[in-house]
């Protein structure tokens, strides 16, 4: 039945300019738009003036990070006005391959959210990293014709890439849409890297290298998650002629930190704080991210598109009142069953033992952790402080672990663990003694994956059965467990980011100095590195 919404002030992302409007949908898509008043029907809702916007879009994130299933992000999604998600599930796909890329692509059929998937790239991020699996071209291929599958993932294999890899060539050619991964990449480097179609770039930290990415016919997604915060870096480069070329994206951002602030409405804000015009804001939240990944169906309300809108409260900040996803409000959407169970290998992990911890005599490098960002520094022991160790354990093949000193966490006490460790999620430790470092791996390893607290000899777990990445538990349920590990992790001292920054010291396609099984990682260099400086 054709449904008319009247007297709304209606925002319009291709002039970036709000005009009072009527608009009408019926089966899920916009009809017409028109003057208030100048639209007929049966069912005629008056929204009183209020703005109204199209539905927000995520146009880079890794749900896994949410420790929730598709289903379940999907309907905390819709809470934060977001009707629209671009996902990469490169974390699952580390731990079980095609298997859990099908789970995910599975599960967000029932999401009430719209969920694409761009297929992960690089699985394992680099040749040296050995995850639970193995992601190949003709993997990535077989994907091709997937109705929710829009392009390939984030290409972290700059060296594979600058080099003509053909393995890497050949997932290149796969898809039209390619995401990109290049941070610091400048010059004719990057030059030669954009030259293989590769289309974006969320890992700017600075407006310059923003620029040069723009110049160079990307798009900059401008990120805003629990580890990496660059809008207030980048928010200069948005104007009148830029904006078409950026979008907002979360990357990474735990469930609590989407209940509490947000997800791209969050991003919306922050830009907003930083100056950015709330126009421009929103034309990087809806068309702009819509253009970008080729979806023409939605991003404006328009004829013919999906008739997905907030309305927006009253006042100056900018806030979701009310979310409608294809013409219907977002609270009458009913919900299908529980998620299916997600294909994982069973853990094989040896614990390591207090004197496999001991660390050599000399001067060490260690990791710096730079607040709001997941690139690290290369510090040395001798001139750097605040020092706790860092473990990375097998998960996979009980091959051992690597020790390395971190410095930035402000541990007084405690130890953390977690089988969320970017990208081959082994599992990840850090903390005051060896003692307790211990006793958290094990609480992991036994829980079958999840994340711990060790404080004042007591354990708490929250336990994540989805390939140690994520619990098919209700979003509510889940922030609550959250909110409870946070009051543990409190009293350790560290901070309130500590278990998201743990997770990224693995991450090997990110520069400085990182953690493995095997030890120290260099990723200027792309090889493993002693601890000791030589």
């Amino acid at each position: 039945m054709m449904q008319i919404f009247d007297n709304a002030l209606l925002f319009d992302p291709a002039g970036a300019e709000w005009r009072p409007a009527a608009f009408s949908a019926e089966d899920g898509l916009v009809c017409a738009v028109g003057a208030p008043g100048s639209l007929t029907g049966h069912r005629v809702t008056d929204l009183g003036g209020a703005r109204v916007v199209p539905g927000l879009i995520d146009a880079h994130v890794h749900i896994e990070s949410s420790l929730l299933t598709p289903r379940e992000f999907g309907r905390l999604s819709l809470r934060n006005g977001v009707t629209t998600v671009i996902a990469d599930p490169h974390e699952i796909a580390n731990v079980s391959g095609c298997a859990g890329i099908d789970f995910m692509i599975r599960d967000a059929k029932s999401s009430p959210a719209d969920i694409f998937f761009m297929i992960p790239s690089c699985v394992p991020a680099t040749p040296l990293d050995k995850g639970g699996a193995v992601i190949s071209a003709e993997d990535v291929a077989s994907y091709k014709n997937t109705p929710s599958v829009i392009g390939l993932g984030e290409m972290m294999n700059v060296p594979g890439v600058l080099s003509g890899d053909p393995e890497v060539l050949a997932k290149l050619a796969v898809f039209d849409h390619i995401d990109g991964h290049a941070p610091g990449l400048s010059g004719e480097a990057l030059c030669s890297y954009v030259a293989r179609h590769i289309k974006t770039d969320h890992e700017c930290t600075s407006a310059d290298e923003g620029r040069e990415k723009l110049s160079l016919g990307m798009y900059v997604l401008l990120r805003e998650g629990d580890a990496a915060k660059n809008i207030a870096a980048l928010s200069e480069i948005v104007n009148d002629m830029t904006a078409s070329r950026c979008c907002f994206c979360t990357d990474d951002r735990h469930t609590d930190s989407l209940v509490r602030e947000g997800s791209i409405d969050h991003c919306i804000r922050v830009a907003m704080n930083c100056g950015m015009k709330l126009e421009h804001a929103l034309r990087l939240a809806t068309l702009s991210a819509a253009d970008c990944f080729g979806l023409a169906d939605r991003g404006m309300i328009a004829p013919g598109r999906v008739a997905d809108f907030c309305i927006l409260v009253d006042g100056p900040e900018f806030a979701v009142l009310e979310v409608y996803k294809n013409g219907m409000p977002a609270s009458s959407i009913d919900m299908p069953g529980s998620s299916p169970s997600c294909a994982s290998p069973p853990f094989s992990c040896r614990v390591p033992k207090k004197e496999e911890l001991a660390l050599p005599a000399g001067k060490l490098r260690v990791i710096g952790l730079v607040q709001g960002e997941i690139i690290t520094e290369v510090l040395d022991s001798e001139t750097a402080g605040d020092l706790c160790k860092v473990v990375s354990v097998d998960r996979y093949r009980s091959e051992g672990s690597g020790v390395g000193l971190v410095s930035g966490f402000n541990f007084k006490k405690g130890a953390i663990a977690a089988s969320i460790s970017h990208d081959a999620h082994n599992i990840i430790a850090a903390g005051v003694t060896d003692e307790e470092i211990i006793l958290a791996i094990r609480a992991v390893t036994d829980g079958g994956g999840g994340m711990a607290v060790v404080c004042d000899g007591k354990t708490s777990v929250l336990s994540l059965p989805c390939g140690g990445l994520m619990t098919p538990l209700a979003y509510e349920e889940v922030a609550q467990q959250l909110e409870e590990l946070a009051g543990r992790l409190k009293m350790t001292g560290a901070s309130p980011a500590a278990f998201m920054n743990l997770a990224f010291l693995s991450l090997t396609v990110i520069p400085h100095l990182r953690i493995t099984p095997r030890g120290l990682f260099d990723g200027d260099l792309f090889q493993d590195v002693p601890i000791r400086f030589s």
